[in-house]
Formats: structure tokens, C-alpha cells, sequence
């Protein structure tokens, strides 16, 4: 059985718990039907799922323990649960586009593409190690490029686009450079101090998207139509979001970030589906944009 078949059916079976506990009988029923649908073997014996099991808990840090009394297999402890997400779906997505060969009339996939993914393996390597790095930066409205050196912190993604997040030590600041205007990087041989964990987890905790801000996050209050609410329900637009008053006609949010550009032009995307409450200040910026977009027409 190849290295692909093998984590596909770890993810097999750790998606099939995270739904429902379920005994080995059932589990090898699911695994029956996948192999079927997607033209492998993905079935094993009892001793082979103990052996994953414990390859589970090393890849992933999900626990899986047998409940003796309920005579089931459950999930009971999971490190990062984000992390454990965006793995599944990074797989199923993997599975399915190598499902479009034979089915590209039934799947139709965006046709954007995000650029500067070929530098993401020495950008890790730089951080795990806290290598500084040297690289050429292009913004969009500018034609020349400029050297930077920069200690890199992690990568962040938003949008379809992929950024890396560190100190420019130009600056002494922390920036955000996208990995599509970045080209020429160099691993340098200085070596950089990196922050706590706590600090790096917390740095755009109130962040919208990839503006960091260094101002104190405020309060804001969203009026949504039932039409768009229904969307914003289902995906949250930030993590700090709690519902406020909901009824058949509209719904009221609330959502504790820095309201950054990036923020703004997701509210104003929504068009009229979406009202500003509070803060005032938002009020009269979306005001602004509103009015000075209406002089282009």
C-alpha cells in the first residue's frame, strides 16, 4: 500500500469519528464503501487499525481510545483542531483533483491561482530554524523593487493568498508581505530571537485579514438582512462574533477586531445587505467610500 493510500486512510477514519463513535464492524463498512467509491483498498484487521491508531495520535495528536462499555471507538482528545480541519480538506482536495481527471465535466474548480507558493518550503525552513532572510519586494503601484532583510515569524494565509509576517529590520516593525510581490530570497546566515508562542497566536487575534494593527481592537456592531445573515451564520466573519438580535427580517452582530481597509471592503462587498451600527467612526468611512464611488459614475 503506497504512503498516499496509508494517510488517506488515517483522515478515512478520523473523519468518520469526529462525526460518530462506531464500532469496528462499522468502521470497516465505511472503509468498504470508500474503497469502492474511490478504487483502492483501504480495509484492515483489527490489529492494523491499532497500529493506526497510535499513528494517528503521532501525525495528528487526535486520541482514539476503544469505549469498552459502549463497545465503541471514540475520539477523545485532540491538539488543534484548525490545524486537524485545513489537513482534511487540504487531502480532500488533493483526492478530488486527482478525481477531475476522469470527471472535469461534473467539477468545476476556481481558476485563480495563488502565485509565490514555491518559496513556502525555504520560508519554513527559515522559521523553524530563525534563519533572517533577504528578499526583492514589488508593491503593486510601484515599479521598482526593494531589497529587505526580514525575520521571518510564520506564513498566514487570507483570501487565496499567502503571506509571511515577521520583523523588516528596515523598520524594526513587524510587516506582512504577500508571497506573490516577494522573489530573490536568500537564507541568511544571522540567526533571530523569535517571540513567544503566546505573543505570535495573539498577534492578529483581532485581525480581520492580514493588517496588523496596533491599535486597540473596538466594538462593532453589524445589521445584516435575513438573506445575507444566513451566509454569515454559517461562516463567521471573525471569531470574536456573537449574535446580538436575530428575528425574520434582520440580524444584529457583534464583532471585537481592529477595523482595518481589508475590513471595510468586505463590509462594502455586501452592499446593501449590510448596515453599519457602530462605531460612528465606521459609519462615516463607509459613507465616504460610498459617496466618493458614486463619482465615478
Amino acid at each position: 500500500m503506497s504512503k498516499k493510500q496509508f494517510i488517506k486512510r488515517h483522515l478515512l477514519i478520523v473523519n468518520k469519528l469526529k462525526k460518530v463513535s462506531c464500532s469496528f464492524s462499522d468502521l470497516q463498512k465505511y472503509l468498504q464503501l470508500q474503497s469502492e467509491f474511490d478504487e483502492e483498498n483501504y480495509m484492515i484487521s483489527s490489529r492494523t487499525l491499532q497500529r493506526d491508531i497510535l499513528e494517528i495520535k503521532s501525525l495528528f495528536g487526535i486520541e482514539i481510545k476503544f469505549n469498552r462499555k459502549e463497545g465503541v471507538y471514540e475520539i477523545i482528545e485532540e491538539n488543534d483542531d484548525l490545524v486537524n480541519d485545513r489537513l482534511f480538506e487540504t487531502f480532500t482536495i488533493l483526492n478530488t483533483l486527482k478525481l477531475a481527471e476522469n470527471f472535469s465535466d461534473e467539477i468545476v474548480f476556481e481558476q485563480r491561482k495563488s502565485l509565490g507558493l514555491e518559496n513556502i518550503f525555504l520560508l519554513v525552513h527559515a522559521i523553524k530554524n530563525q534563519y533572517e532572510i533577504s528578499f526583492s519586494h514589488k508593491k503593486y503601484w510601484e515599479e521598482n523593487t526593494v531589497q529587505k532583510t526580514f525575520q521571518p515569524f510564520f506564513i498566514k494565509e487570507s483570501k487565496n493568498r499567502w503571506y509571511v509576517v515577521g520583523i523588516d529590520n528596515a523598520h524594526n516593525e513587524i510587516r506582512t508581505f504577500g508571497l506573490d510581490r516577494i522573489s530573490n530570497i536568500e537564507l541568511l546566515k544571522t540567526k533571530y530571537i523569535k517571540p513567544s508562542k503566546k505573543f505570535l497566536k495573539n498577534l492578529f487575534q483581532n485581525s480581520f485579514g492580514i493588517i496588523y494593527d496596533q491599535n486597540p481592537p473596538q466594538k462593532i456592531i453589524l445589521e445584516f438582512s435575513s438573506f445575507q445573515a444566513n451566509y454569515i451564520k454559517s461562516l463567521r466573519l471573525h471569531s470574536s462574533q456573537k449574535i446580538v438580535s436575530d428575528n425574520e427580517n434582520r440580524c444584529k452582530i457583534e464583532l471585537f477586531i481592529y477595523p482595518t481597509y481589508d475590513f471595510i471592503m468586505e463590509i462594502l462587498s455586501m452592499g446593501k445587505e449590510v448596515k453599519v451600527i457602530e462605531p460612528q467612526s465606521l459609519v462615516l468611512a463607509i459613507k465616504q467610500i460610498l459617496t466618493d464611488s458614486l463619482k465615478n459614475y
